[in-house]
This record gives C-alpha cells, sequence and structure tokens, in this order.
C-alpha cells in the first residue's frame, strides 16, 4: 500500500492518497509520502466567472457611492434650489454611472476593464 498526495496535474489542488482506498483520477498524479514534504498548491488565476463577479461586485459599489453623491444634488434639482454648480456635478455624477453600467459591453470586459473615474477623482487630477 502506497501513502501519499493525489496532486492535482496543474498543481491547484491535492488530496490525501492511499492505494489501498483510493484511485487516481485522469488529472491527477501520485507524490509518496516518503518523497518530501506536501506538495505546494499554485492557485490557478481566475477563470471568466470569476472575473465577471469581482468586477459587477466593484460596480455595484461603485454605483452605491455614486448614488449617495448624487442624492443631495438630486434633491437640490428636484426642488429648485440646486445651484448652478450642483446642477453641473449632478449631470457628472449621472454620467459617470452610466459609464459604470456600461463596462459590461467593453471589449476586453471581463479581463481589460477602463473604469470611468468619479467626478471627484477627475477633479483631483
Amino acid at each position: 500500500m502506497s501513502m501519499g498526495w493525489a496532486v492535482k496535474n496543474d498543481l491547484s489542488g491535492m488530496r490525501s492518497f492511499d492505494s489501498e482506498h483510493n484511485t487516481l483520477l485522469d488529472d491527477e498524479h501520485f507524490v509518496d509520502i516518503n518523497d518530501g514534504p506536501e506538495p505546494e498548491v499554485v492557485p490557478l488565476p481566475p477563470g471568466n466567472e470569476e472575473l465577471t463577479a469581482l468586477a459587477k461586485e466593484q460596480r455595484d459599489k461603485l454605483l452605491a457611492i455614486a448614488a449617495n453623491r448624487m442624492g443631495p444634488l438630486q434633491d437640490a434639482v428636484d426642488i429648485a434650489r440646486a445651484t448652478d454648480d450642483e446642477a453641473a456635478r449632478l449631470m457628472l455624477w449621472k454620467g459617470y454611472r452610466i459609464d459604470l453600467n456600461r463596462i459590461e459591453q467593453q471589449e476586453g470586459f471581463p479581463l481589460d476593464i477602463d473604469w470611468p473615474l468619479s467626478p471627484d477623482e477627475a477633479q483631483a487630477q
């Protein structure tokens, strides 16, 4: 009986293995317990599905910030108490929000995203 690890060929994972109770899968190779320390597992880069989820999560965080910044400006416009500067800033935030909602339409999405600058970031440059 051999004891050791069944290691994924791409090194993305492993499991304990004994030849009496286990069978190697097609995408695994055996590393004997006597051959040294436990093999190091190398995490795989995220796939498109995970990258898409991460991008949408970041987009949603930025949209929440935009909504918080836009609320008081929109209130001032709605009750006709907005200054010209407030009305102009509201339009910038609305444009930013539109750009955020369109990131999925970018050619490189989700691997390469050209994140828009918020009006605050654009003003700081």
